[in-house]
């Protein structure tokens, strides 16, 4: 398994669209922070001519923007780079000479999810540290203690982590086009559902749209942890919090038991998909 994991990561380092996404996440970063330097620092921006209150609740929304866009870089990193990662072996043949070494196909599929992990992870924490540190470097008058910054890296990066489960689970089943289809389409829903579950919560009568983005948090809870790391980045020490302004937030958050469930629904997906990759007929 360590041979995989080793192979993986040198594989998904060499990837052409691994390079890109990276040549493209630091034009992100150039352009963000060139909106922050002008939104925080131009005289004549809104943000500058109102009271203090307002100018850090505005200056929350734009930590928000960058992170969400942010979270939207790394899953579209998961899925170009990981939809081929069982099935494309498979269907390039090359499947054959890795397990002709004396090497188990759940030790194929766990390997290929721990080193596809590994530089999500690290992406993924670079981003998110990359982002903070830009606001932080043009003054942001939102305060950022350093635990909440921890908890809400350990958030940021749980959510690729569940996306690339159920990624690793439909590549050990499924073709790698289908695979980037129900990948997409269930991000996409999960995403959507988010966005309906915080319009309903903010009016009476309306359990429909709730009960929508609680189902769709159920089938993919990418949403709902970037949710819950919002929460814990932008809730002060004094108690107060922004995470009830703005589209990036919200006044639901998820339960512990959505956590429980989240730890679940890895585990399953990696155990379904290898227990249908080892019956599978190559």
């Amino acid at each position: 398994m360590l041979t995989i994991t080793k192979y993986t990561i040198k594989e998904m380092i060499k990837k052409r669209a691994f390079l890109l996404i990276a040549v493209l996440t630091v034009g992100y970063l150039f352009i963000y922070g060139y909106g922050l330097s002008l939104s925080f620092h131009s005289g004549g921006s809104s943000i500058g001519n109102v009271p203090d209150i307002s100018k850090i609740l505005l200056e929350s929304q734009l930590l928000s923007a960058g992170l969400y866009f942010a979270n939207f870089i790394v899953a579209f990193l998961i899925v170009l780079t990981s939809v081929s990662a069982v099935s494309g072996d498979v269907e390039s043949g090359s499947i054959y000479a890795l397990l002709y070494k004396p090497l188990k196909r759940y030790e194929y599929v766990l390997g290929r999810f721990i080193g596809l992990s590994i530089i999500i992870v690290i992406y993924s924490t670079i981003l998110f540290l990359s982002i903070i540190g830009l606001n932080m470097a043009f003054e942001t008058k939102v305060y950022l203690e350093a635990g909440n910054i921890f908890r809400s890296l350990f958030f940021f990066d749980l959510g690729p982590i569940v996306l690339l489960s159920l990624v690793i689970a439909s590549s050990s089943i499924l073709s790698t086009v289908n695979t980037g289809i129900i990948t997409v389409m269930t991000y996409g829903i999960a995403m959507i559902g988010g966005i309906l579950e915080q319009t309903g919560s903010l009016f009476q009568n309306s359990q429909g749209l709730t009960n929508v983005g609680i189902i769709t948090s159920l089938i993919l809870p990418t949403d709902v942890i970037f949710r819950k790391m919002n929460a814990e980045l932008l809730t002060q020490n004094t108690g107060l919090s922004f995470l009830s302004q703005g589209p990036f937030g919200g006044t639901s958050q998820p339960s512990p038991y959505m956590f429980v469930y989240i730890i679940f629904y890895i585990c399953f997906l990696l155990y379904y998909g290898i227990r249908k990759f080892e019956k599978r007929d190559l």
